[in-house]
């Protein structure tokens, strides 16, 4: 059962731990994409201000607030204007056209190649990993995958005055589809990591992913189902583990804002997933429906939280994923994929009740899209035709990898039909699909015109390749420079020894390298090499390649999530250390820590064991 969040408490640190975390994090501030109210001339409200009265005349310049750019508005979300050209492109398809145009099919699949595409009017398609070409390296041949793309993104704009929908699940960690030659990220749990250190993650966060984002829209994508802003329970969490940002709820929702701001800011729409929380549950939805028993009081303190704050606040968020978690609060024994009273708790978190800010009262109006309905969790209760028209007729707005493509958009339209799903429904969940693409268009096209500064207000990478078309495939060796130089700053804030002595050196002038897999193995010694030191002797730095794996040496360090920590052994003058990615920049980072150049800036941002949050240095 959770419970609602207590009061922080001072995290229990280890002996050997000098300088205690505090769990709060200090001086987080979130990207503004509005303008801020500048303070007048005279200070504060009480102080005189130039007519001597304690405020400043109407319509004196100090008082005004700053123009917005183009750019800035544009990321306020649609106008009236656009809604109602939405609504026109709509109104003027037929059933069968609105079908295809709120499905996402996974590349390569029946319905996905050029002709399909044009023939089902599909809203898009969703890159998986099997669909990267492979170079002859054994990388990724994104020139290849950029061609393929490109043809894709011809068919889905052919006939239509707004672009289509070429996505992908690219988190940073494993969960990345398109790799090498790309720059590495390490994962989510990297910035929480820093934010328990006190280091400025929602800056890295909003830098990281805009920079992340900027590779992806040169290849010709236009959609990342990231960030997930799923509030880990730690070790019991078998899905989410370190895609998660953290185990609190407010460092995960600014997190996952400053996520969400750097994607939009290099073009690309983003879908915080995955409502009503996926890191409180303790079975995996790709094979089983889980089942969150606490009750909604709960879940909206904690992992509702991230969510309301994105729906609700003064940043714009195009669309919302919707998993496969079963609340029984809610609706008993149906997955929120499919349940309408899911939906209305999303669509509800967006509400303002006196009627101000964001939501105005009337709740959220982007668009919500599934989860993969090819998933466990909706496989072994309904037949691959039945979840995607039970998911439209619950409040989807686009449904994402149904079983079969062809097989769906005849189920939709005979369930249109026959009345069993109300014509209205499919045609807003077209409406709001097709409201998000033409304000991406409009949103690319802001950017293209934009100055440097502009760019920069709006924390978006200057340079970035953002009209869906393809620049060769491949990141210029300036933009890689920066993108590796940014995720080795990510590691290098996160890295936390969870157990020893910090800031000094934990190897002399050799070290022997154990555990993970051969590429990690190569790595650390590539890196530790490049630092002046020998490899093959010495202390034994004992790599954890598995969230939940054990290791044993004079320096155990996981990889992936910190948990397999509570179960390792290091000596009393080794240490345990969480890396939370396996970058080349990671390794670098590590390198620095083990010889005691640095000492380890990160905390960890979920209990591990006896360690609790906020263990560091």
């Amino acid at each position: 059962m959770i419970t609602a969040p207590q009061p922080p408490t001072a995290p229990r640190l280890p002996a050997r731990i000098r300088g205690p975390r505090a769990l709060a994090v200090a001086g987080v501030v979130l990207l503004a994409v509005t303008a801020c109210t500048t303070t007048p001339p005279g200070g504060g409200p009480d102080e005189p201000g130039p007519d001597g009265t304690g405020t400043t005349p109407p319509g004196d310049a100090a008082t005004a607030e700053p123009e917005q750019s183009a750019l800035q508005v544009a990321l306020g979300g649609p106008d009236p204007d656009l809604e109602e050209a939405a609504a026109e492109a709509v109104a003027g398809m037929s059933v069968e056209d609105q079908a295809g145009q709120v499905l996402v099919g996974q590349l390569g699949a029946a319905g996905t190649d050029p002709a399909s595409l044009r023939d089902l009017h599909l809203g898009g398609v969703i890159v998986m990993g099997d669909a990267v070409p492979m170079a002859a390296d054994g990388t990724h041949d994104v020139t290849a995958l950029a061609d393929r793309l490109d043809d894709t993104r011809e068919a889905l704009s052919e006939g239509r005055e707004h672009g289509g929908i070429i996505s992908v699940d690219q988190e940073g960690g494993l969960v990345a589809r398109v790799q090498e030659p790309l720059v590495e990220w390490p994962t989510p749990m990297s910035y929480g990591a820093a934010a328990a250190g006190q280091a400025d993650a929602t800056r890295l966060a909003r830098d990281g992913h805009a920079l992340m984002a900027r590779a992806l829209a040169e290849l010709g994508f236009t959609v990342d189902f990231a960030p997930s802003v799923d509030v880990t329970i730690g070790a019991e969490d078998p899905a989410i583990g370190a895609r998660s940002f953290s185990a609190d709820p407010q460092v995960v929702a600014d997190l996952g804002a400053a996520a969400s701001a750097g994607l939009l800011g290099a073009g690309m729409l983003p879908a915080p997933k995955h409502f009503p929380g996926h890191g409180s549950v303790t079975d995996d939805s790709h094979v089983t429906a889980p089942i969150q028993d606490a009750a909604v009081a709960d879940l909206d303190q904690r992992d509702w939280l991230p969510f309301r704050e994105l729906v609700s606040g003064g940043q714009y968020t195009p669309m919302v994923m919707m998993g496969h978690v079963i609340v029984p609060e809610l609706e008993p024994d149906v997955p929120s994929s499919v349940s309408a009273p899911a939906y209305e708790a999303l669509r509800g978190l967006g509400a303002s009740p006196d009627g101000t800010g964001a939501g105005a009262g009337e709740g959220y109006d982007g668009v919500v899209v599934t989860d993969a309905l090819n998933m466990g969790a909706l496989v072994e209760r309904y037949g691959a035709n039945e979840a995607p028209v039970r998911a439209l007729a619950a409040g989807a707005d686009l449904l994402l990898m149904p079983s079969s493509v062809p097989g769906a958009r005849d189920a939709i339209v005979e369930a249109v039909q026959s009345g069993a799903v109300p014509r209205d429904r499919l045609e807003e969940a077209a409406r709001r699909v097709v409201t998000m693409l033409m304000w991406r268009d409009g949103l690319v096209r802001e950017l293209e015109e934009a100055t440097p500064e502009e760019l920069s207000a709006v924390g978006s990478p200057d340079g970035a390749d953002t009209d869906g078309t393809v620049s060769g495939g491949a990141e210029t060796d300036e933009a890689r420079a920066e993108a590796a130089q940014t995720s080795r700053a990510v590691s290098a804030a996160a890295v936390t020894v969870v157990e020893g002595t910090c800031g000094e050196a934990l190897v002399g002038d050799s070290l022997q390298v154990t555990g993970g897999d051969a590429r990690d193995r190569a790595r650390l010694t590539e890196a530790a090499r490049a630092a002046g030191l020998t490899v093959g002797s010495g202390p034994v730095v004992n790599l954890v390649g598995t969230a939940r794996g054990a290791g044993q040496g004079d320096v155990v360090v996981a990889l992936d999530a910190p948990f397999g920590l509570a179960s390792s052994a290091a000596p009393d003058d080794g240490a345990l250390i969480a890396l939370y990615g396996r970058t080349p920049g990671a390794f670098e980072a590590l390198v620095d820590v083990l010889t005691g150049a640095v000492e380890a800036p990160g905390a960890l941002p979920v209990d591990v064991g006896e360690w609790p949050a906020g263990t560091g240095c």
